[in-house]
């Protein structure tokens, strides 16, 4: 239990974190709020209470129809339109007709959280409503996206014209995420020789006009296309041309350069370099007494909760591939946090180092936990990974044959 008071508050939309959970909360000058929820079932327990509550109350059970209603999408993606249509704007006239009601039975409310609960209503259906043609072609295994109506996507005037009100929220970014991976596509089918990821970063370049929202696609389109085994040096020179021009912010450019600088320092094929560790024990060893196996060498996150999840994945991998050795070095948390932390995730005492703390440049100069993948000889199969990434396995399966693909390629 906790109390704090707000000396001065904009009203508006807030955000209030419990490790990686995270639920959204609408504030209002004088609003006397009591929230109690149960962090281990988070969204669901939530409840408000003193004045404000009401308002937030209804946001909190929106957002869990939404959940709900993203579910049950899925299997619409297969109907025609007329038919998917149907079925979605059934979601948006119960949404509707639930909002009315609480207009009639609460007091009148600010034109602000009027705009917000629209939003909340209506984005994740113009989201499905970008998402459709993707998943259609998907699904039926067409060669081209399907030609739809005229007025398909008349929505797109609407969000245009005001998103003041709800930039900030999640699901406005879902909404252009799902609307540029839309665009993008259709481009491409017109013209069969761009690469994906390039046509990403030009559609965001000209479509979002936010700065800052802008700014984050860009960065976040082009490091995942430095993960993607498919896509040539070529492109992914042309990524990074196109965005370090429209790309306007200067911290997001300095991160990225970070990340090229660490795919530099290790090449993929070169010999694992030499550097020392310490066991569980605080015995010194060499990093070359490792080499005899197939082994994945991961680093450690510094936060708890990204930790916790690091040791699920690793656990998993471990069962599911006995033959390879996983490596887990630590280099950022105390040495009792780290020992606390290795038997309480359950991690193979064997398999888990600290970096002597001279040794560890290389590896720690951005915020990136990167894997790396060494075949038997020592040599590097893949220089920058993530254990967590969509690719990560294909990488398991073929290291045994010394054929792994680097996510990320060096000249």
């Amino acid at each position: 239990k906790f109390m704090f008071k707000l000396d001065s508050l904009t009203p508006g939309l807030y955000k209030f974190k419990h490790g990686e959970e995270y639920q959204y909360i609408y504030l209002e000058k004088k609003d006397s709020l009591l929230i109690r929820l149960n962090t281990w079932d988070f969204d669901g327990s939530l409840v408000f209470s003193g004045k404000g509550a009401n308002r937030n109350n209804f946001l909190i059970q929106l957002f869990l129809e939404n959940e709900q209603e993203e579910k049950q999408c899925y299997q619409f993606f297969k109907l025609n339109e007329k038919e998917f249509l149907s079925k979605i704007d059934s979601f948006t006239k119960l949404k509707e007709n639930q909002f009315q009601i609480f207009k009639e039975n609460a007091i009148k409310q600010s034109d602000d959280f009027n705009n917000l609960i629209k939003s909340i209503i209506y984005l994740p259906i113009y989201t499905n409503k970008e998402a459709y043609p993707l998943y259609y072609k998907k699904y039926y295994n067409n060669n081209k996206l399907p030609k739809l109506s005229s007025n398909f996507y008349n929505h797109r005037k609407l969000i245009n014209k005001s998103t003041n009100h709800f930039k900030d929220y999640y699901a406005y970014n879902s909404y252009l995420w799902s609307k540029i991976y839309n665009t993008s596509f259709y481009q491409i089918e017109k013209d069969t020789l761009n690469e994906l990821s390039a046509v990403l970063l030009t559609q965001i370049s000209k479509l979002i006009k936010d700065v800052d929202i802008k700014n984050n696609m860009l960065q976040q389109t082009y490091i995942n296309s430095l993960f993607d085994s498919s896509c040539s040096d070529v492109d992914k020179e042309k990524n990074k041309s196109i965005f370090y021009k429209t790309c306007s912010n200067k911290e997001k450019k300095e991160k990225v350069a970070k990340i090229l600088s660490v795919i530099n320092t290790l090449k993929k094929h070169s010999k694992l370099p030499e550097f020392y560790l310490k066991t569980i024990k605080d015995n010194t060893i060499n990093s070359n007494s490792l080499i005899g196996n197939n082994m994945v060498i991961y680093f450690w996150p510094k936060e708890l909760n990204r930790i916790k999840n690091m040791a699920k994945r690793v656990n998993f991998l471990v069962k599911k591939y006995p033959k390879i050795r996983f490596i887990g070095i630590d280099g950022q948390l105390s040495n009792s946090n780290w020992k606390t932390y290795v038997k309480a995730n359950n991690f193979d005492l064997a398999n888990q180092f600290q970096f002597v703390e001279h040794n560890k440049n290389i590896f720690y100069t951005n915020d990136y936990p990167r894997a790396i993948v060494v075949n038997k000889e020592g040599f590097i199969q893949s220089n920058f990974t993530f254990i967590s990434h969509v690719n990560f396995e294909k990488e398991l399966l073929s290291i045994k044959n010394n054929t792994v693909k680097s996510l990320i390629t060096n000249k």
